[in-house]
Formats: structure tokens, C-alpha cells, sequence
């Protein structure tokens, strides 16, 4: 895959990947924490005929950059997700179909907070609207972190990340390119979060994918389903076979899933429809 660099006015340098017609509205995938944007390598690859499709590393993750003396601040989530505004006004793209695995579920809720004029549709998977953390697990996954440091986390997450072996250990390659601040202090800025009234001050089409063998998150989804349910443009669907990483684990049926998400919600026909 080829990435690009580019320089944004929150001052981070920042990777991404850009593909598909220049006319084409815009798919925005943002990777979960540790990851970077070679995750959604295989939704690039289908979506760049039909879609202009963006990935991007976030700030500390894959070959984006780290702010120099990092502090909890400068890993808030509401720090990602100005990244991810800056870096949309600096491409001039206008509005995208975001995309979002865990921790980019959360960079999803935060733009939309931030300035939901850039967002026409939200796509989030692994990820729960609201958590709180107890003391004890927060405490236990920083010492984890700090303890091994980014390689001895890519080392365990490329054993435990996922029920496929092979998702598991890409996850841990690309573990290997996030710097331990970054895994340690944005664990500790998403132990306790409430997005759920985000999701319940906008009206705009939201697909919620369950992976059913992601237990930790669907023990957790009770409030963000009650948010989500009822409103007009909210769709869920489930992939029994899939974990946390599910565009990896099952990426045919997770793109048909997305493909048709935006079809149906934004009244859009594809590539293969209008040829019939």
C-alpha cells in the first residue's frame, strides 16, 4: 500500500492513504488503538472502484507522528478527532461516510461533538458508546503497557487479539509501529466515557456492526443500543463469526454489510445497480 505525509495545523505530521475517483464521496476508516491504517487494507480494495476511500494513522500509531513531550491531553480522544478535522479541511475532501473499529468509533462521537458537519453517516464496530472502566482492569492494562512497552504488547496482542490466528498476528505488526505513550495514555483517557448523548442530538444514517465474538464490547452495549434504537437511519447488524476486528476476520461480508449500509441509507445506487 502506498501512504503519503502530510503536515496538519495541530502541528502532527500525519499518514494516510488516499484511493478511488476524485468525484466519488468520500470513505473515512479510522483504526482502533495500536492499529494504523493498514487495517482497512481490504476495504480499500474494495470500496476504491465505486468510493474515494481515506484511510489515516492516528497520532502515535503506524508512521504518524508523536507530540514531542506527550501529556493525557494530547491523547484525549478529542485531540484524535481534531487531527482527524484538520486533516479533512487540509485534504479539502468535504464530507465522508465515516468508518470506525474501537478507539475510531469513539474519534467518530467526538467529531460529531466537535463539528458534525464533516460526518453523513457514522459506522462504528468494536466500539461502545459509553463506558466505565473499573479502577482495578485500568490499572492493570497500564501496567501491562508500561511493563512490556509496544513490542512486548504487539507480542500479546498477536496471541490474544483475535480467535483467527492471522488477524491476530497482523493486529501484532501492527501493534509493533504505535509508541508506548500513545497505547498508555489513551487507555487511560477511554476507561470512562458517555457518548450516548452525542448519538441522541443527531439524526444521521448510523450502522452498528456486533460482531458476536466480541464479548468484552457486547457486554457493554446496552446504553448505546438504547440510544441508537428508534431513531430513523439507525441500522444493526449482526456477524455471529466475527470478534473485534471483523473487517479482518470476515472482510466479504463486513464490505457487503457497508457497501449496502450506504446504499440503502444514502439512497445510493452502486456500480453493479446501475449497470442493470
Amino acid at each position: 500500500m502506498k501512504t503519503e505525509m502530510i503536515a496538519i495545523n495541530t502541528g502532527m505530521q500525519i499518514e494516510y492513504a488516499l484511493s478511488g475517483p476524485p468525484e466519488g464521496e468520500t470513505l473515512l476508516f479510522v483504526h482502533g488503538l495500536g492499529a494504523n491504517l493498514r487495517q482497512f487494507e481490504p476495504q480499500q480494495r474494495f470500496f476504491q472502484d465505486e468510493y474515494r476511500v481515506l484511510l489515516v494513522s492516528l497520532r502515535g500509531h503506524g508512521r504518524s507522528a508523536s507530540p514531542p513531550q506527550p501529556t493525557p491531553a494530547n491523547y484525549a480522544v478529542k485531540a484524535l478527532a481534531q487531527d482527524i478535522r484538520a486533516f479533512l479541511h487540509q485534504l479539502e475532501v468535504g464530507r465522508v461516510h465515516f468508518v470506525g473499529n474501537s478507539l475510531g468509533g469513539l474519534v467518530g462521537y467526538e467529531l460529531l461533538k466537535l463539528d458534525a458537519g464533516w460526518v453523513s453517516s457514522l459506522t462504528t464496530f468494536g466500539a461502545t458508546a459509553e463506558l466505565h472502566a473499573s479502577p482495578f482492569l485500568l490499572w492493570t492494562q497500564l501496567a501491562l503497557i508500561w511493563l512490556l512497552g509496544a513490542k512486548g504488547m504487539a507480542w500479546l496482542v498477536s496471541k490474544t487479539a483475535s480467535p483467527d490466528k492471522a488477524v491476530a498476528a497482523q493486529v501484532g505488526q501492527m501493534f509493533q509501529a504505535a509508541t508506548k505513550d500513545a497505547l498508555a495514555l489513551i487507555t487511560g483517557n477511554i476507561a470512562d466515557y458517555d457518548y450516548t448523548g452525542i448519538i441522541h442530538r443527531h439524526d444521521l444514517p448510523m450502522l452498528l456492526i456486533r460482531g458476536g465474538r466480541d464479548r468484552e464490547i457486547n457486554a457493554r452495549l446496552g446504553s448505546t443500543l438504547a440510544a441508537w434504537q428508534g431513531k430513523r437511519g439507525f441500522k444493526l447488524v449482526e456477524l455471529p463469526g466475527a470478534g473485534h476486528f471483523a473487517n479482518m476476520e470476515h472482510p466479504a461480508v463486513f464490505n457487503d454489510v457497508l457497501a449496502d449500509f450506504l446504499r440503502e441509507k444514502t439512497n445510493r445506487k452502486g456500480a453493479k445497480d446501475a449497470e442493470e
